[in-house]
């Protein structure tokens, strides 16, 4: 520890009571030298003589108070100082514990984003392996003229343009595609064509495309339905990755 260095008020009190304190001993020793040489002379001891000894003792106790007083202060300028020092060591530690805290909270909040992160990048690849699905329904084709009805062909028909909404950075690796009748019997997986397969006068077209929907994106696919009787029902389901 580092001793405070004394103040100049301090010193001069302590260097006085000192210098009060060594006088005042070598004139308590000279008059206690001349008083033994008196009684050996026989001479009667004055007034005077006795008083010598208690201003001495006198000046004394005043070197010793001064220099108490200044002791205590030396004293409690040394506390003043360890208090200082401890003061400043806490503050220290609280800054380093704040510092530590605030790394945890950071770490804590990078872990739950890169948590969260991982679960919304989970649940993505999830709907990506399931797919996203549409569907539409197209009514039967009929071309009426006045007095005749004349028979739909392929290249006559509405053609339809369906579309199911994937991420924008999704890839995508595959597009079912499904022909039913409006109220289907059977599940959809049994009623799935390949592109550019004729299923009931109605047909998918061979190949998908893609086009930008603000943050998404579209996965489009035409259908075209030329039976002139029945409604069809085409579902595309676009499987992609991220």
């Amino acid at each position: 520890m580092d001793f405070p260095s004394l103040s100049e008020p301090l010193t001069a009190a302590l260097i006085g009571a000192l210098a009060t304190v060594a006088g005042a001993l070598v004139q308590l020793r000279i008059s206690w030298r001349r008083e033994m040489k008196e009684r050996e002379r026989g001479q009667p001891i004055t007034k005077k003589t006795r008083r010598g000894p208690v201003i001495v003792v006198f000046a004394l106790l005043v070197a010793a108070a001064v220099g108490g007083f200044a002791l205590s202060q030396y004293f409690v300028s040394l506390r003043e100082g360890d208090r200082d020092a401890l003061r400043a060591d806490l503050q220290s530690k609280l800054s380093e514990i704040n510092a530590t805290a605030m790394r945890l909270e950071r770490a804590r909040t990078n872990e739950r984003k890169q948590i969260e992160t991982e679960v919304q990048r989970a649940d993505a690849s999830h709907q990506g392996e399931e797919g996203a699905a549409a569907s539409v329904v197209v009514g039967p084709c009929s071309q009426i003229v006045p007095g005749t009805r004349l028979e739909c062909t392929e290249q006559s028909a509405l053609k339809i343009t369906i579309c199911a909404t994937v991420p924008a950075s999704a890839t995508v690796k595959e597009v079912q595609l499904y022909i039913g009748a409006e109220k289907p019997k059977q599940p959809w997986q049994e009623n799935r064509v390949q592109p550019g397969e004729e299923a009931g006068d109605s047909r998918f077209a061979e190949k998908f495309t893609e086009r930008p929907d603000g943050n998404a994106k579209q996965v489009c696919q035409r259908f075209s339905n030329w039976s002139g009787e029945k409604s069809r029902v085409a579902r595309i389901l676009v499987k992609y990755a991220l």
